[in-house]
C-alpha cells in the first residue's frame, strides 16, 4: 500500500494545483433510521422510523480548488452505466488543456476500464 501511494504522489505531483478535479459519490437511504437513541435514566427512548422501504438518493460531484465542476443528483445507486454517462456527458464538456482528473476507488469504476 505505500509503494502504491508513492507511485500515486510521483505522478500527481507533475500536475499544477489548480489543475486538479476531484470526483467522488456519496448516497443516502431516505428510510434511514437511528440504531441507538437517548433518553433520561430509568426512561424508554421513544421515536419514529420510515415503515416502508426508502429510496436511495445519490449524488456525484467533480470539484476542483476554486470552484464546483459538476454534479448530478439521482434517484436510486450509482452504477457503472449512470457513472460512464456522468463522466461523458458532464465532466468532460467542462475539462480544460492540463487538467488532472482524481477519483477513489468506487465499485463502478471498473465498467469504464
Amino acid at each position: 500500500m505505500q509503494i502504491e501511494r508513492v507511485k500515486f504522489w510521483q505522478l500527481v505531483r507533475g500536475f499544477l494545483a489548480q489543475d486538479l478535479i476531484f470526483i467522488d459519490e456519496s448516497g443516502v437511504n431516505l428510510a434511514l433510521a437511528r440504531l441507538r437513541a437517548r433518553a433520561p435514566k430509568g426512561k424508554r427512548a421513544h421515536g419514529k422510523r420510515p415503515s416502508k422501504r426508502g429510496k436511495r438518493v445519490s449524488i456525484l460531484g467533480a470539484i476542483s480548488l476554486k470552484k464546483v465542476i459538476t454534479y448530478s443528483n439521482l434517484i436510486g445507486s450509482v452504477d457503472g452505466l449512470t457513472f460512464e454517462a456522468f463522466i461523458s456527458q458532464r465532466l468532460v464538456p467542462k475539462l480544460w488543456k492540463g487538467a488532472c482528473v482524481i477519483m477513489d476507488n468506487c465499485g463502478c469504476i471498473p465498467v469504464m476500464q
